[in-house]
């Protein structure tokens, strides 16, 4: 079993225009709308791939019987302590001349310290084989969560977030981290320009941390795959792209699925199912994740490179 938690969900709201100009009044073409978070994300990916995923997290009293009805009506289970006002939206602008995503994301409404009490109290009935720490954290939710759900649990990890949620969270010694270049950036408050920069940092943090390998997502230009002893890189696929947001929730997924199948699985087979399924995920539109045939299809088509 594979454990989603999901804390912080959304409703994304896309919307289609042909060239993004600021300042400018725009007429959208085509709008989407998702309830959707990357721990949901991730697992609607996985129940994709037809394996055994289910959601623990937060959801809101004022429409969280939406994302209820979506996680029931995909038959993926899932056990929400519910917390006062409502799932925030994030409104995503696809500008389809550039392929370019700009995001607007709202904060949500802040959680009490009473109602994360009884999510960790839920969480500690766990049994899975991988977890995924996904996404941001709410308002009022200290951000050593992630840090003290890693320490309850002896199942592999794979934790996706950014600034201080990802540096205390390392402090427990999740077995993968996902950051793209730009979240590991700001996080860490650094610049990594060059190849050689980003695998020696993320090498540090490997050494440091007592991490296995981090998966840094670059966007177009591809992944790295580091660990201690070996480096691999994928770059991306030339696909018809139609949704951005969700990609790296697919990797992450990519990642899980390796991870339950074989908890020994080498670094470049988790790479090459979290670039298949990325891939598989970025030629649907707004949030909808990739399917288990188009994955199976990309699978053939990405390269892995041993550096």
């Amino acid at each position: 079993m594979i454990t989603a938690v999901s804390m912080n969900p959304c409703i994304d709201l896309t919307l289609f225009i042909s060239k993004l100009s600021l300042g400018d009044s725009h007429r959208t073409h085509h709008v989407r709308q998702d309830v959707a978070g990357k721990a949901v994300n991730a697992a609607y990916a996985l129940k994709n791939l037809g394996l055994d995923c289910r959601v623990l997290g937060l959801d809101f009293i004022e429409n969280g019987q939406l994302l209820k009805d979506l996680l029931a009506k995909a038959a993926i289970p899932y056990d929400y302590v519910t917390a006062p006002g409502a799932i925030r939206t994030n409104t995503k602008i696809f500008e389809e001349h550039n392929k370019v995503m700009t995001e607007i994301n709202q904060e949500g409404p802040a959680v009490s310290n009473d109602t994360v009490e009884a999510f960790l109290r839920s969480f500690e009935q766990d049994k899975s084989d991988v977890i995924v720490l996904s996404g941001s954290l709410p308002l009022g939710v200290n951000a050593s969560l992630y840090k003290t759900i890693i320490s309850k649990t002896k199942a592999i990890v794979i934790l996706d977030t950014y600034g201080e949620a990802l540096r205390l969270g390392l402090e427990a010694s999740p077995a993968i981290i996902k950051p793209n270049q730009q979240e590991l950036e700001q996080t860490f408050g650094v610049r990594l320009p060059s190849r050689s920069e980003q695998i020696t940092f993320c090498q540090e943090l490997i050494s440091k941390y007592n991490l296995r390998a981090v998966c840094l997502s670059q966007g177009a230009d591809g992944a790295l795959m580091i660990g201690k002893d070996e480096i691999y890189f994928a770059p991306s696929l030339n696909i018809p792209v139609k949704g951005i947001q969700g990609a790296g929730d697919s990797m992450v997924a990519g990642l899980a699925s390796e991870l339950q199948n074989d908890k020994n699985a080498s670094l470049d087979i988790l790479l090459k199912s979290a670039m298949a399924m990325a891939a598989s995920s970025l030629i649907q539109e707004g949030t909808l994740m990739g399917t288990k045939a188009d994955y199976t299809k990309m699978l053939q088509h990405v390269s892995i490179q041993k550096l």
